[in-house]
C-alpha cells in the first residue's frame, strides 16, 4: 500500500549519504532540488524519483551496485509508485540527469572534500545552493509541492 503521507514523512527524516553529510540533509530536500531543475511536466517524477526509499531505505550507491536483489525490489516498488501516482515509468532520462546534477552539487556542498574517487560521468553541478533546513520545514515544503504537482497533473488529465 503506497500512501503519499508515508512517503512525505519518511523521506523528510531520511538522511542522504547514510548520514555522512556535513549537516542533516534529507532525501526529501534532495528531491525538492531535483524537481526544481525539471520542466513542469516532469516535476512530479522528480519529487517522487526516490519514493521507493520510503519503504526500503536509502542505500549508498556503491553498495547498490553489488546488490542486485535490492535493485530488483527497488524497481518493483518504483513501478507500484508510478502506477499509484500516474508517473512516467520507467523514469525519464531528464529526471536521472537532474538527479545526477544535484548529486554533483551535493558532492561539493554537502559532503565537502571527497573521501575517494567517484566513478560516474557527472553533469555540471546543478546551480543550487544547499543549506541545512529543519526537517519539519522540509516536510511541509515537500508535502505542499507534491500536492501542488498532483493537483496540476489531475487537472491536465481532466482537460
Amino acid at each position: 500500500m503506497v500512501r503519499l503521507e508515508d512517503i512525505v514523512h519518511s523521506l523528510s527524516l531520511m538522511n542522504r549519504f547514510n548520514g555522512a553529510a556535513l549537516f542533516p540533509y534529507s532525501v526529501a530536500q534532495h528531491s525538492l532540488h531535483v524537481a526544481s531543475l525539471l520542466p513542469p511536466a516532469l516535476r512530479l517524477e522528480g519529487l517522487l524519483h526516490d519514493a521507493a526509499e520510503a519503504y526500503i531505505g536509502d542505500m549508498v550507491s556503491p553498495l547498490k551496485q553489488i546488490m542486485p536483489e535490492y535493485k530488483a525490489v527497488e524497481a518493483r516498488i518504483n513501478a507500484v509508485v508510478a502506477d499509484a501516482f500516474g508517473l512516467v515509468h520507467p523514469e525519464p532520462a531528464a529526471v536521472k540527469q537532474a538527479d545526477l546534477a544535484v548529486l554533483a552539487a551535493e558532492r561539493v556542498q554537502v559532503l565537502g572534500p571527497s573521501y575517494g574517487p567517484w566513478y560516474k560521468d557527472f553533469p555540471e553541478p546543478a546551480p543550487i545552493r544547499i543549506h541545512s533546513r529543519d526537517w519539519r520545514d522540509v516536510k511541509q515544503a515537500f508535502a505542499h509541492q507534491l500536492r501542488t504537482e498532483l493537483a496540476a497533473r489531475h487537472a491536465s488529465r481532466q482537460a
